[in-house]
């Protein structure tokens, strides 16, 4: 399980063409995700640029079938 929480603090505002827009969403969140068998949970990564979060979630090396040559003797 996967859990993202933050908190968003500010009031942004936009004054443009004659309208003003105001996002008032503020406080504490959190969202969970539920993640698959396959994924590598030690090499988890994530950053944060401009207001926008990035996470990487690897998927773990899975064992490929080997072809093994049988020769007549």
């Amino acid at each position: 399980m996967l859990t993202i929480r933050g908190r968003r603090e500010d009031t942004k505002r936009e004054d443009r063409d004659g309208y003003r827009r105001v996002e008032r969403i503020t406080g504490e969140f959190q969202r969970r995700f539920s993640l698959p068998e396959t994924a590598d949970v030690q090499n988890i990564k994530a950053k944060s640029a401009h207001g926008v979060l990035e996470v990487t979630i690897p998927k773990l090396a899975q064992v490929q079938p080997q072809r093994i040559t049988v020769e007549a003797a």
